[in-house]
């Protein structure tokens, strides 16, 4: 003989369902930890330089507008900054920006540079990135 829940019952049984499912997916989430890369980008065989930054995924940068970057004292066409994100991604992706312009706009491969980011848990550690604009 079989015997069906009542309203009430199945009620409660969803609950319990919905809680487990919430404790469960509790478990899965990844720890974050500070990054920080420093981006460095050759510009000297671009012309007229004004303004350099650089665009990506993971905050502070954003894709809707630059992280200034600023000239390396005593260099030809440097330009520098460091950027620390609180991630739990062992990767990311930027784009240079040059005077408003997106590096690759006007290649067939625009796609963006991957960047992979210190395996540290502890953070503290740096890695450099280093680029030359326009060029993989």
């Amino acid at each position: 003989m079989t015997r069906s829940l009542s309203a009430t019952g199945r009620r409660s049984v969803v609950r319990i369902a919905c809680t487990m499912l919430c404790v469960s997916l509790v478990g899965c989430v990844q720890k974050a930890y500070d990054r920080t890369v420093l981006f460095v980008v050759d510009v000297s065989g671009v012309p007229n330089v004004s303004t350099v930054g650089v665009r990506g995924a993971n905050k502070p940068l954003s894709w809707r507008e630059d992280t200034p970057m600023t000239a390396v004292p005593d260099s030809a066409g440097l330009y520098s900054v460091a950027v620390t994100t609180h991630t739990g991604g062992l990767a990311t992706e930027v784009k240079f920006v040059v005077n408003g312009t997106f590096e690759f706009s006007d290649s067939q491969d625009d796609s963006n540079r991957k960047v992979s980011l210190p395996k540290t848990t502890t953070g503290g550690d740096t890695i450099r990135f280093r680029a030359v604009y326009g060029k993989r």
